[in-house]
């Protein structure tokens, strides 16, 4: 009689050594490879954990990839950084006023000097990283600027900066080489006038001092140019002189000093005593004109060279210019267009920039303010002068009117506290903004102003006011180079290290070196030696240690790129303490330790042959086996 398997259930059996030799080969592959599973679903309950693990160390690789990438770029910041201040440091020391050399060798050789350091600083700013062009802020698929030649030479009908500066010298020496001044003598009297309302040549800004033998006076006649009477009331003693201050077109000023003398001819920076007032006069008139001369041709001359960099080499916010008509008579700058000159930066740019008020100019008259857009008025550069409200009982505005548009604001009598102006301004990209000015008794914080003690009194303050307010709102629309590049290098940071090469800078290097370069001082020329002068001394200036702290500076842009440096590298020392932190929570969650797994191993190697024996043993048993 065999007995009935229902005794003993040999299903069951067989279940249990089918999962101990599963789990044996679970157990094998984890002591062949040491991680927990092969799949997905074999980590059971650390899937969840598992997954996000995963997924945090695949952003910290992104944020490492990101980190090199942005490294690199650094790196080869903190090399051409390096360069251009030293090009600064070699510029400033370069050329010294009165430091001529042997046989002027400095000053023949000055004018190469300089352009081969202007080619170099367009090379520089032209120099790409693995295709990426590294200056023209978020513009990097081409390079922002034309070669040196271009540049300096023009192209393709187009001018460059040499034909452009050679206009303006034109236009600020005038006709007949006086600096667009104008005199004449009518009896004992010398009368000195501007030819003009325009931005070139001399403007009179110091008026001499009467005295014991000269009598001064303004006979201006707003708006028209400037003018002054030089009456000779006595004649003066040897000895004495008359001074007079002049602006120049990029900014700077001068002085011609002119001594009475009894010789004759007179010296240079002289005029002679006459036998009257009249012939004293005439004689001032004839020395004032030569030192006129002297002077256009060597300091207004440089001053010219310089201002027309200003115009050609344009800032942020700012068009490029260029003379408008015949140079001589010209009396008005015009924008440049594509077709007629070179355009030197095609790199991203702000439209409106807080160094140049937006392209708005702030009076003050008495009681009235005047707020007027710049000329030559540009759509795509600078604000627009676009609304102003509201009128009251003591402030009376006059809407934008003309071309360029400006509005006025007047106060009629002091106002009452809590008054208010708004200007509204707006960008060339359609953004508007308004600026706020609310009268206040006391002393005003920001979008306040105070009330004077009068009408006049107020309107100072007032302008004052909507100069800071003006000034804020143009530097909101401008906005910081450094953020037109940014790097994910964490989840809530950002490495900014965007530079574009019209920052004041990289400006000051192009004007400055672009100016010395298209200069030359031939030997046989009597104004060489005082255009190197006039030159030399400016370029000290242009590249002055008080400039460091300007923004955008050479030292400013790196100490940025500093910052970027460091927030980088704080980043990637995070990640890296993350990431270790993270790699041992997941080998906690997926791998296995083998000397665990081989000691199970063996133990269900042993249950399992015991499981064999005792099944085959069940399955063959019988009750004649059994008894």
């Amino acid at each position: 009689m065999i007995v009935n398997k229902s005794m003993y259930p040999l299903q069951t059996g067989f279940s249990v050594l089918s999962k101990m030799q599963s789990r044996m080969s679970v157990l094998q592959m984890q002591l062949g490879t040491g991680q927990k599973s092969s799949t997905l679903a074999g980590m059971g309950r650390d899937l969840p954990l598992s997954l996000s693990v995963r997924s945090r160390l695949a952003r910290i690789e992104g944020f490492s990839a990101n980190i090199e990438t942005v490294n690199l770029r650094l790196d080869f910041f903190d090399n051409t950084m390096s360069r251009f201040d030293k090009i600064e440091g070699e510029a400033r020391n370069s050329a010294l006023p009165g430091q001529y050399g042997t046989g002027d060798i400095n000053v023949a050789t000055l004018p190469g000097l300089s352009r081969a350091r202007f080619d170099e600083i367009v090379t520089m700013l032209n120099s790409e990283v693995a295709g990426r062009y590294l200056f023209g802020g978020s513009v990097t698929d081409r390079p922002p600027l034309p070669n040196e030649r271009v540049l300096l030479e023009g192209e393709g009908g187009r001018d460059g900066f040499r034909t452009v500066a050679g206009e303006r010298k034109l236009a600020d020496a005038g006709a007949d080489g006086l600096g667009r001044l104008t005199t004449s003598t009518t009896g004992t009297t010398v009368s000195l006038t501007e030819d003009g309302v325009h931005p070139f040549g001399f403007k009179l800004s110091v008026l001499p001092a009467s005295n014991s033998f000269v009598s001064v006076s303004e006979t201006t006649v707003v708006p028209g140019p400037r003018s002054m009477d030089l009456d000779f009331t006595a004649l003066p003693v040897a000895g004495q002189s008359v001074t007079m201050g002049f602006t120049l077109p990029d900014g700077t000023e001068t002085q011609i000093t002119l001594e009475a003398t009894e010789a004759a001819p007179p010296g240079k920076g002289q005029f002679t005593i006459g036998v009257d007032e009249a012939a004293t006069a005439a004689n001032f008139e004839t020395a004032l004109r030569s030192s006129l001369t002297d002077e256009a041709s060597t300091t207004l001359s440089a001053a010219s060279t310089f201002a027309a960099s200003q115009n050609f080499f344009n800032g942020p916010g700012e068009p490029v210019l260029r003379v408008d008509g015949n140079p001589a008579t010209a009396t008005a700058l015009r924008l440049a267009t594509l077709t007629d000159t070179v355009m030197w930066y095609s790199g991203e740019s702000p439209a409106v920039s807080a160094a140049n008020l937006g392209r708005l100019d702030i009076e003050q008259s008495g009681d009235t303010v005047t707020l007027e857009e710049r000329a030559p008025v540009s759509a795509a550069h600078g604000f627009q002068v676009t609304d102003v409200s509201p009128s009251t009982p003591n402030i009376t505005t006059g809407p934008p009117a003309g071309d360029p548009a400006s509005l006025s604001v007047q106060f009629t009598a002091p106002p009452a506290a809590g008054e208010t102006v708004s200007v509204t301004l707006t960008e060339p990209n359609g953004t508007t903004r308004t600026v706020r000015l609310t009268a206040v008794s006391g002393k005003a914080g920001p979008g306040q102003f105070s009330i004077g003690a009068d009408a006049n009194a107020t309107a100072a303050n007032f302008a004052a006011a909507l100069n800071d307010g003006i000034s804020a709102a143009a530097s909101a629309a401008e906005g910081n180079p450094r953020q037109s590049v940014t790097a994910q290098v964490d989840d809530a940071t950002k490495a900014a290290y965007g530079v574009q090469a019209n920052e004041s800078g990289f400006l000051r290097l192009m004007r400055t070196m672009a100016a010395m370069s298209i200069e030359t001082y031939p030997t046989g020329d009597s104004s060489s030696r005082g255009r190197f002068d006039a030159m030399a001394t400016r370029q000290m200036a242009e590249m002055g240690e008080q400039h460091n702290a300007e923004r955008g500076s050479i030292e400013i842009v790196t100490m940025e790129l500093g910052i970027a440096r460091m927030t980088s590298d704080n980043s990637a020392q995070r990640h890296t303490n993350y990431k270790a932190q993270l790699d041992n929570l997941l080998a906690d969650v997926e791998t296995v330790s083998k000397e665990d797994v081989a000691m199970e191993i063996l133990a269900l190697q042993t249950r399992l042959e015991a499981s064999y024996q005792v099944t085959a043993m069940v399955a063959q048993l019988s009750l004649a086996r059994y008894i």
